[in-house]
C-alpha cells in the first residue's frame, strides 16, 4: 500500500475519511466543481460517494480602479479535492462527468493526500477552504509574518512580491515540490 494511503483524515467507527485530489483542466475548476456537486447530489441512491468536494482558494489583495480589494483565487490550479471513504465508488461516479480527468494516483489505485499535506491545509485554511491574507514585515530578505494563517509557518518562502502582495511558498504536495502563491501584505520593511 502507498505511504500516502495510510493517512486517516478522520476515523469514526469503521469509516475512514481521506482526502483525494482530482485533476481537471486548468480554468475549469469552478465549472467541474458545480457539475460534480449537481450530478453526484442528484443521484438516486441515498448516499453520495464523498463527504465533501471543494476547491481550495487563497485570498489576495489587488488594485482595481485605484482601490485595493480582496479577491479569492484558486490555490492549486487544475485540482479539485474530495473527502471520501468510498474512493472506488467516487472514481466510478466521476467517470460520468464529461470534464472529469482523473483522480491522482496510479492507474488502478487512487492515492490519498499525505498526512503533512492534509495537516497543512487544515491548519492554514478557514472553514470555507480559503487561505486568508497574512500580514508581516521584512527583516533583510526574511519575511516575519505577524498575523494570519502563515503566522507560525516555518516552510520555505522563495519569493515575495510586495507590489502584488503575494508570496510564493515552496512545499511538498502531490508527491513533488510545488510552488504555491499566497496573499501576504508586507506592512513595513
Amino acid at each position: 500500500m502507498a505511504k500516502h494511503a495510510l493517512w486517516q483524515e478522520r476515523s469514526s467507527g469503521r469509516r475512514t475519511i481521506m482526502w483525494y485530489v482530482v485533476w481537471v483542466r486548468t480554468g475549469q475548476e469552478e465549472k467541474v466543481l458545480a457539475l460534480c456537486e449537481k450530478i453526484l447530489r442528484d443521484r438516486k441512491e441515498k448516499t453520495k460517494p464523498y463527504e465533501q468536494c471543494f476547491l481550495p482558494k487563497y485570498e489576495r489583495s489587488r488594485k482595481l480602479k485605484g482601490q485595493w480589494v480582496r479577491l479569492k483565487e484558486v490555490l492549486f490550479p487544475g485540482y479539485l479535492f474530495f473527502m471520501s471513504d468510498h474512493v472506488d465508488e467516487l472514481a466510478g461516479q466521476l467517470k460520468n462527468i464529461p470534464e472529469f480527468a482523473k483522480i491522482l494516483g496510479t492507474e488502478q489505485i487512487p492515492i490519498a493526500l499525505a498526512p503533512h499535506e492534509t495537516e497543512f491545509l487544515q491548519k492554514h485554511m478557514n472553514r470555507d477552504k480559503v487561505l486568508e491574507m497574512s500580514l508581516g514585515f521584512l527583516v533583510g530578505d526574511r519575511l516575519v509574518v505577524t498575523e494570519g494563517p502563515l503566522k507560525d509557518y516555518e516552510g520555505k518562502i522563495v519569493h515575495i512580491d510586495r507590489h502584488k502582495r503575494l508570496a510564493t511558498l515552496e512545499i511538498e504536495f502531490f508527491g513533488r515540490i510545488v510552488k504555491m502563491k499566497v496573499g501576504v501584505e508586507v506592512v513595513r520593511k
